[in-house]
């Protein structure tokens, strides 16, 4: 979006309407200049009267306080006013603020007594009328013509409102004030006359002409299709009139000086940025536009020093490079105080050229704002001739006859074909060619009949937004009226539903956030860097990025190859938050590079991480990681994921805990997944906490395997359960998970249910084992089971477990 503020009696200066500026409001919308807010600039200045010092007393008991007699009208006594100011003197014409005003800074003007003596008023300075953000040095002094007792803010013409739009990029033409006007007139004003101001000059003939001064050169005309040059003398560097200073403060602007003011002042009316160059600085008096040299450095008004490149457009003279062409001038030949004669720049400059150059410089300016964009080339010299005009009003100045107009890609006007047929098509709506024309016309388009209902379009210069037929019908409709289109529903025969696979991705995220897990969304596009400070771009999966050609910044410079490095940083931010404990989760796509001109490889991943868990139910000091693994598995349950097994992981994820870390296998071949701890290094460089755990799963494959699994319900079995404990010492090298496994095999469907309650180390078992211990439950489909045959299949699972593990059996 485009922002911009306009003037609402700088804006009837060009075209005469009389809409309040709520309704101007409503029609500047709804022509497409979407209006953020209005802005009265008089608010708090309403009450402010002119007044007169009459006559100055001392202060009897305060050396630095003087009393100040102020009439505020022929009839009125005068009114005593007690001042510190340095600058008042009997006979000025003051702003003044009676008893019971308040000021635009809040402040309310009460009576008081100063040292005794009686004060009943303000006289006011400009900081206090808020016309200025710096501390005045005194009070305002108006002019002596200033009428008494007249309102301040009229006086000054401050009665005025400043709308704030928001343009969208395809409106860069409405970001002059004669663009906006042309605009309401071609919508709701067309009988009203567009004043686009008369530019008349006188010009010193005794000075020769320019090209005794000034030659241009264009080294590469595709970068600047047009140049032009005009050059002023004996200009006299001060300030600016008054109404120019109001009107560019009404437009965001900070008044500078007479020079910069009016280039300004042209940049707001035309949209045509000007540059003024300090004519004697300039080498010889030439200019060559042309590529900048690589690595060449040019000093711009920013006091910064800027590293050139062959693909950036510089103005410069025989001997330096005088400006960033279309972004920034140079501080070489900036126009100081001392400043006599000015070259004034209006040119054209190649859009994608200047977008290019102001992004890789980080300057975005006024003029590269609007350069990008597109202006109107067609208007160069005329913008050119408004500045002059201006400034041949400043005593002295004297502008050179003639103008230097180097132009060598003349602007030739696109012609569109343009059906009836189609612009009904596209709009639903059934408009005759008589209107499709008139509609056109309307806007300053140049309509001619080609055939039947067909016609040729010619696009105004200023229209650089306007390519093809589809943005005729856009303006078509904007004439029209987008209201009173009629709203159609698109037909069809089908209803949307989701996919299978959209089916289980629901399914997996209803289920984890049962399980306590809170979904999240990060970017896609994320930074190298952080790959590299995980310890990531070791994997060769992890380190095939695609990279962005051109990325915001280098933060969104790759898409990602996991959801590791964001899923990180919402746990990091939340912990450096102060929060205490955290578990998410999220599901997106990852990309990895497939090499040549092949696309990138997509993979849908879930990926999730905790935090903050107290309850080491195993006393394993991992809290976080069993927790996390629970939900896993209760995960896999749910989804029918049969001969998946947590293995102890031996390979080389560096950013992980070395002994708190599992692959996650199908079938003991396949690995989908990983769970495992931050490395606590990792952890305290990004302010996790120690124990942090994160898994990451393949979705997809997921899916895969589990597609075919159906949900069948059963009778709930009404016989009893025989429960059995069993207790066994291991080497603490073998996985407990194994021997679940291992129980659940021997066990087969009279086991029903296997749960792990226990696992312990200590004085009680020898050094290098460990004690796990299962409550098993036994149920028969069809019949009561007996002890005998239930301890007949528990002694099978004890003998297994002592042959193949060397366990034992603790309690016997």
């Amino acid at each position: 979006m485009i922002n911009l503020q306009i003037s609402y009696n700088w804006l009837k200066k060009y075209i005469d309407i009389n809409y309040t500026p709520a309704d101007l409001s409503e029609k500047l919308t709804m022509a497409g200049l979407e209006v953020e807010g209005v802005e009265y600039l008089g608010e708090g200045l309403e009450d402010i009267k002119i007044a007169k010092i009459e006559e100055i007393k001392a202060h009897p008991d305060a050396d630095k306080l003087v009393i100040c007699m102020v009439k505020t009208a022929a009839d009125k006594e005068p009114i005593p006013v007690v001042t510190g100011a340095p600058n008042v003197e009997a006979g000025q014409m003051v702003p003044f603020a009676e008893v019971g005003t308040t000021l635009p800074n809040g402040m309310k003007i009460e009576e008081i007594e100063l040292r005794g003596q009686l004060s009943q008023g303000m006289i006011c300075s400009k900081d206090e009328l808020g016309l200025q953000e710096e501390r005045a040095a005194g009070i305002m002094v108006l002019e002596e013509s200033a009428p008494l007792g007249a309102s301040f803010l009229k006086y000054k013409r401050l009665d005025d409102y400043v709308f704030k739009l928001d343009l969208t990029p395809n409106y860069a033409r409405c970001l002059g004030m004669i663009g906006v006007a042309r605009e309401l007139k071609s919508l709701y004003a067309q009988e009203k006359t567009l004043n686009t101001p008369p530019i008349s000059f006188e010009e010193a003939e005794e000075l020769g002409t320019i090209n005794d001064y000034v030659e241009v050169e264009i080294e590469d005309p595709d970068l600047c299709p047009r140049y032009t040059a005009r050059l002023v003398k004996n200009v006299e560097i001060k300030e600016s009139p008054e109404w120019i200073q109001r009107r560019l403060k009404a437009a965001g602007i900070r008044p500078i000086n007479n020079v910069v003011d009016i280039s300004n002042f042209v940049l707001m009316e035309y949209n045509q940025p000007l540059h003024t160059f300090d004519y004697n600085k300039i080498k010889d008096g030439k200019i060559v536009v042309r590529r900048a040299e690589a690595e060449e450095k040019i000093m711009t008004l920013d006091d910064e020093e800027r590293a050139l490149d062959d693909e950036m457009l510089v103005i410069s003279d025989p001997e330096k490079a005088v400006a960033v062409g279309g972004v920034m001038g140079g501080a070489n030949t900036e126009v100081t105080e001392e400043t006599t004669d000015v070259l004034i720049e209006s040119a054209y400059f190649n859009p994608v050229s200047i977008r290019k150059t102001a992004k890789k410089l980080g300057m975005h300016s006024d003029s590269s704002h609007r350069f990008e964009r597109g202006v109107d080339i067609e208007k160069a010299v005329e913008a050119n001739n408004r500045a002059c005009q201006m400034l041949a009003k400043c005593d002295g100045a004297k502008v050179v006859p003639g103008v230097i107009d180097q132009y060598p890609l003349k602007y030739e006007p696109v012609v569109i074909k343009l059906e009836t047929a189609r612009v009904n098509e596209l709009l639903g709506i059934e408009l005759k060619a008589a209107d499709v024309r008139k509609s056109l016309e309307r806007l300053g388009f140049e309509v001619k009949a080609a055939a039947a209902d067909k016609f040729e379009v010619t696009v105004p210069s200023y229209r650089t937004d306007v390519e093809q037929a589809a943005d005729l019908v856009e303006e078509i409709a904007r004439v029209y009226g987008y209201n009173k289109i009629p709203s159609t529903r698109p037909i069809s025969k089908q209803r949307g539903k989701r996919t299978p696979q959209q089916k289980f991705e629901k399914r997996v995220e209803e289920l984890l956030q049962a399980g306590g897990l809170d979904e999240v969304i990060t970017y896609s596009l994320q930074a190298k860097k952080s790959y590299d400070d995980l310890n990531l771009c070791q994997f060769e999966d992890y380190a095939k990025f695609v990279s962005i050609k051109n990325p915001l910044s280098e933060a969104f410079a790759v898409l990602r190859t996991t959801l590791v490095p964001g899923l990180i940083d919402v746990l990091s931010s939340n912990a450096r938050r102060q929060g205490s404990e955290m578990a998410i989760f999220e599901t997106g796509t990852v990309f990895r590079n497939k090499g040549g001109n092949n696309r990138p490889e997509e993979l849908n991943m879930l990926g999730g991480g905790i935090f903050g868990v107290e309850n080491d139910i195993w006393q394993q000091g991992a809290p976080n990681f069993f927790a996390l693994k629970g939900v896993l598995e209760m995960l896999f349950e749910r989804i029918q994921l049969d001969n998946y097994q947590f293995i102890p992981d031996n390979d080389n994820r560096d950013f992980l805990h070395p002994g708190r870390r599992a692959e996650i296998k199908y079938n003991q071949t396949q690995t989908f997944g990983f769970i495992g701890e931050i490395h606590p290094e990792l952890a305290e460089q990004n302010n996790l906490p120690q124990g942090t755990t994160i898994f990451e799963l393949d979705l997809d494959f997921l899916f895969k395997v589990t597609a075919a699994k159906e949900y069948s319900y059963q009778k709930l079995v009404k016989y009893p359960v025989l429960a059995r404990d069993l207790a066994v010492v291991l080497k603490e090298e073998i996985a407990v998970g194994e021997i679940h496994q291992a129980i659940q095999n021997i066990g087969g469907a009279m086991l029903k249910n296997l749960e792990l309650f226990d696992i312990y180390q200590g004085d009680q078992i020898k050094e290098g084992h460990k004690s796990a211990a299962f409550e098993l439950k036994f149920q028969a489909d069809d019949r009561t089971l007996t002890d005998q045959e239930v301890n007949r299949r528990f002694n099978q699972i004890v003998k297994h477990l002592k042959e193949e593990y060397s366990a034992e059996i603790r309690g016997n």
